[in-house]
Formats: C-alpha cells, sequence, structure tokens
C-alpha cells in the first residue's frame, strides 16, 4: 500500500497527472498484457517464479482469473492449478454433477475454490440455512469428524428432498470435501488480487514512478 501511494505522489508530481487507483479499469488491456508476460517483479502476490510461470500457462483475461490463482496458489489447492489453466484455454471440458452447481462453479471453471462457494451448494442443493452453511464450512475446514459425519446426513437428507437423486447426492458430497479442505475466503483473495491489480496497473503505465517507489521502499 506504501508502494501505491508512493507510486502515485511521483505520477503527480513528475507528470501533473492524479490517478484515483479506487476508480482503474478492471478490464485494462496493458495490465493484461504483463500479467500474461509474467513481468511480475514487484506485483503484489503474484511475483514468485512459480506464479510467474503459471501466469504465463494462464494468459489472465479478466479480474476473476487473478482471484482464482490468489487463493490457489496455496499448499494444498495449488494441485487444482493445472486443471483451472487447462478448462480456461479450453483443454479440458468443464462438467457438472448436477445443473445446480453450474451457476456456482461458472466463473471458477467448474473447480470449487471458496469457502463461500462450499455454503452456496449447501444452500442450493441442500436447502440449509446460511448459519448452518457456516457450520459445515468450518466442520470441513476443521476436518472436525463427528462433526463432518452429521453433516454428511444432513447435507444427503436435505439434498434428495429438494429432488436430487440421493446417489448423485452422495457423489457431490465426496467431491466437495477435498476442495473444501483448503477452500480459501473469496472476500480475502478478492482484497489480495484488487491489490495485486492495482500494482500490475501501476507498474504496466507508468514503470519509471512504480520502480523508483519499489526500489525506495526495498531498499
Amino acid at each position: 500500500l506504501t508502494i501505491i501511494e508512493d507510486t502515485l505522489s511521483r505520477i503527480y508530481v513528475i507528470q501533473n497527472k492524479k490517478i484515483d487507483i479506487e476508480k482503474i479499469s478492471l478490464d485494462d488491456k496493458k495490465t493484461y498484457h504483463l500479467l500474461q508476460k509474467a513481468r511480475t517483479t514487484g506485483v503484489f502476490q503474484l511475483e514468485s517464479e512459480g506464479f510467474k510461470r503459471y501466469l504465463r500457462q494462464l494468459k489472465p483475461t479478466k479480474f476473476e482469473d487473478i482471484v482464482a490463482m490468489v487463493a490457489l496458489y496455496r499448499p494444498g489447492p495449488i494441485q487444482f492449478i493445472p486443471d483451472y489453466i487447462a478448462r480456461k484455454n479450453k483443454k479440458q471440458a468443464i462438467g457438472y454433477l448436477h445443473p445446480k452447481l453450474k451457476p456456482i462453479l461458472e466463473k471458477t471453471q467448474g473447480i470449487c475454490i471458496f469457502q463461500e462457494q462450499i455454503m452456496q451448494i449447501a444452500q442450493k442443493l441442500a436447502g440449509f440455512s446460511l448459519a448452518e452453511a457456516d457450520i459445515l464450512r468450518k466442520a470441513v475446514g476443521k476436518k472436525i469428524e463427528s462433526l463432518l459425519q452429521e453433516q454428511e446426513k444432513k447435507f444427503i437428507k436435505g439434498a434428495t428432498e429438494n429432488g436430487i437423486n440421493k446417489n448423485i447426492a452422495q457423489r457431490i458430497w465426496k467431491w466437495i470435501l477435498p476442495f473444501a479442505h483448503y477452500g480459501f475466503n473469496r472476500s480475502h483473495a478478492t482484497a489480495y488480487a484488487m491489490i495485486a491489480y492495482q500494482t500490475a496497473y501501476l507498474k504496466a503505465h507508468f514503470p519509471v514512478e512504480f520502480m523508483a517507489a519499489l526500489l525506495t521502499s526495498e531498499k
């Protein structure tokens, strides 16, 4: 955040331009070109060699890609990145165990990435209340075995009462468990992705001012 503020101050002094960083376009072609080429040294969250490799493969084209990658690039969910990239690049088909899953998972290439998606699945497919869905989120996230068994019965019962075949309901439950163990909070991932995008935008459009601020900070 200090680097962003320092960059904006330098742009104002050197170029006499006042940039409102909160109002920049999230569809900026120059920024996505920088991300696709993985020129992300100094860009928040996206500057490790591993992340650069995945950015080159993914070729992000929308803000949602950055949000997903920030959530996936951690121990555990990193195993799902190749699938996300393959589906994004139309090299792997996206299928859903039930049509009701599509609106929940469509933005993340059919992969369950966020804790909020687990909660939505419980609500839309098994009739959980928001409070009940949050209990499920905690149970799978913390791997509380006794609570998990209880939640499994409740989920399958709710899904079948909601018109979903019992066999499909059981398959959905087993399918979401690995994702649920690693699920990241979407609101956190979005906040991180926004700062990542803002720093990438500044580097793409004002590289001299951005690098001066970065070097000043790092010295």
